[in-house]
């Protein structure tokens, strides 16, 4: 999903066959798919607080020097990052995250509701609109987002 060859993370996988690459895609964005793994990875290895962060940091450079802050791409980490406390949080929790995942899902059980959320916003026009991250307005979108991640079909 994310481009990295498995040897680069398991070195023993440098004499694996070698594997076909497959474009992945999460309701029908590639970077979502990319958004949503590279996530629920960070909260696995290390912790939930540093996923939320380094998602955050990608939107604020994205919004300076980029394609723009992307409510859109939060809502993919923030999806990613449940994902990834729920898979570990216990093993009942792991084994019905399992079974969903055998089961047959969609992408819409995996990703919350996005079209409506503003993206490829320029610095300026982020602050315009929202102030600064902890502003009223920018914690309202945020609780949407969470909302919609909280009904997800994968994390109940």
């Amino acid at each position: 999903i994310l481009g990295i060859p498995l040897k680069t993370l398991f070195p023993e996988a440098a004499n694996w066959p070698k594997q076909q690459r497959y474009r992945v895609e999460l309701d029908g964005r590639e970077d979502f798919a990319k958004h949503f793994m590279l996530s629920a990875a960070i909260t696995v290895y290390a912790d939930t607080l540093l996923s939320d962060a380094i998602g955050l940091y990608k939107e604020i450079e994205d919004s300076r020097s980029g394609s723009g802050f992307s409510f859109n791409d939060l809502a993919a980490d923030r999806a990613g990052t449940k994902f990834g406390e729920k898979a570990i949080k216990d093993r009942a929790s792991a084994l019905m995250i399992q079974a969903k995942l055998v089961s047959g899902l969609t992408d819409n059980d995996l990703m919350p509701y996005w079209r409506d959320l503003p993206e490829f916003l320029p610095e300026t026009t982020f602050k315009a609109r929202y102030g600064e991250i902890n502003s009223p307005s920018y914690l309202q979108l945020m609780n949407k987002i969470e909302q919609r991640i909280a009904r997800l079909a994968i994390l109940n």
